[in-house]
């Protein structure tokens, strides 16, 4: 009986360990990222990206589409602006782009690897 009372008390302090110390990953996307942005840039003129609470989606040109399944999302603030890092997975490879969205500018944002090519949300999404 003892036996049995200890054993389910480690179990419980286990649980309870696993639990304070493990954090699930944030996977909520800010609703002002949420929908289609496109970018006026000739390069990308048939490029699109949008977001919505569970894909990340881009459109390269062609109908070439990639679908990605949010797992994670961070961000850190930059003075005015955010770095958002999302982490994704397509086809189960995982991948993760960054981009600033700046809080004076509206909806605008950029990535961070193309800082001079400004994406715009739609206005209707």
């Amino acid at each position: 009986m003892n036996r049995t009372i200890l054993a389910g008390a480690a179990a419980t302090l286990l649980i309870f360990l696993a639990a304070w110390i493990w954090r699930a990953p944030n996977k909520h996307v800010p609703k002002e990222l949420v929908g289609e942005w496109h970018t006026t840039d000739p390069n990308y003129a048939d490029r699109t990206f949008e977001l919505d609470p569970v894909c990340i989606t881009f459109t390269t040109g062609g109908d070439t589409v990639s679908v990605g399944f949010i797992k994670e999302v961070k961000e850190v603030a930059e003075g005015s602006r955010i770095l958002y890092t999302i982490s994704y997975t397509v086809d189960d490879t995982p991948n993760e782009v960054s981009f600033y969205y700046d809080l004076n500018k509206g909806k605008v944002i950029w990535f961070k690897n193309q800082e001079r090519v400004v994406w715009r949300k739609d206005l209707d999404s």
